[in-house]
């Protein structure tokens, strides 16, 4: 599968590839403002179906459309199209916790 020019709309039910795999938080300083402020408040939200998005972003479907299309290509959005409607989820994983390392633990003792 080849990757789309800059603008032209994906495939809406389009799934992210496997490479791209879960984002971080840290992986939204790279997204461009206005994605990265749709994606602050999908967070929030914990999802949000194509009307509601749209309803809070006040803007162009076309450039919505491009915005989640871009987003899902890259790993950071999950389309669950088994809900009715569909609904957009972020797909970021929480930070592994820090470990003892099992010497500290032993010289504790």
């Amino acid at each position: 599968m080849t990757s789309p020019a800059e603008g032209e709309a994906l495939h809406p039910q389009l799934r992210p590839v496997a490479a791209a795999g879960p984002k971080t938080m840290t992986d939204l300083l790279t997204l461009a403002e206005p994605e990265r402020t749709l994606l602050n408040w999908l967070l929030r939200q914990r999802g949000a179906s194509l009307a509601d998005i749209m309803a809070h972003t006040q803007a162009e479907p076309a450039a919505i459309q491009g915005m989640l299309n871009n987003l899902t290509a890259a790993g950071f959005l999950i389309l669950h199209d088994d809900a009715d409607p569909a609904v957009f989820k972020p797909n970021l994983v929480s930070r592994q916790p820090r470990t003892m390392p099992e010497e500290l633990w032993k010289s504790v003792e």
